[in-house]
């Protein structure tokens, strides 16, 4: 019986020797080869970021363009510009594209959009609804949505954002990326906000603007 078993043994070993290696599918994979992309998705349209968006239309345009915030952030400087002490920016990235799908955009910008929220700190100036309107500043151009996920693997944080006082061309069917900060108190107990934007119809009063919540950011 012991002879049997070392036979059998030996006509195992060469089983698996013999042309074993040429069995690729059987070959071991590392976490990184097996999932590259699992921990950041990659977007290659306006269609695939979750979370609602709104049309807002600049002052001075004839077009519109959707907004859709992806991301929010509480950090002390943005776009090269410090906050003033004893306050942070509330840093909110967006995914923009044209109003409509068979036409782009030119000359986009991000400063007229407005946070809404209601204060724990102060009264509000303006708006009749009791909510506060903070402007935006400061702002970024839009860069490309390639450019921004092979820079920086989807983080829209670690992307090299740089203030523009121009305008950026949203191209026919294009998404693009950029980031808006609101300036905060470090004392502001606020958790919820909404973005909001000016409308054709509502240029001016803000309690009319369309808005959509976002994120509260994590503050450290």
């Amino acid at each position: 019986m012991l002879a049997a078993l070392a036979v059998g043994s030996l006509v195992l070993v060469a089983g698996c020797s013999d042309g074993g290696g040429d069995d690729k599918s059987e070959a071991p994979t590392t976490g990184a080869e097996s999932s590259p992309t699992a921990s950041q998705p990659r977007y290659t349209k306006f269609a695939d970021f979750p979370g609602k968006d709104f049309v807002t239309t600049e002052p001075g345009l004839r077009l519109g363009v959707r907004v859709k915030p992806v991301d929010t952030s509480w950090t002390p400087q943005l776009v090269g510009k410090p906050a003033d002490a004893g306050k942070h920016y509330v840093a909110v990235y967006v995914a923009v594209t044209g109003e409509l799908p068979d036409r782009g955009v030119e000359n986009v910008k991000l400063q007229y959009l407005r946070l809404k929220f209601k204060s724990t700190e102060r009264p509000c100036d303006f708006g009749e609804s009791g909510y506060c309107y903070t402007e935006a500043f400061p702002s970024s151009g839009l860069a490309a949505l390639d450019d921004v996920q092979q820079d920086a693997s989807g983080k829209w944080r670690n992307y090299s954002w740089s203030e523009t006082l121009l305008g950026s061309n949203v191209e026919q069917g294009a998404t693009k990326i950029g980031v808006v900060g609101f300036s905060l108190p470090d004392t502001e107990k606020a958790t919820s906000f909404e973005l909001c934007g000016p409308t054709k119809e509502a240029q001016v009063d803000t309690d009319e603007f369309p808005c959509v919540p976002i994120k509260t950011p994590k503050r450290s």
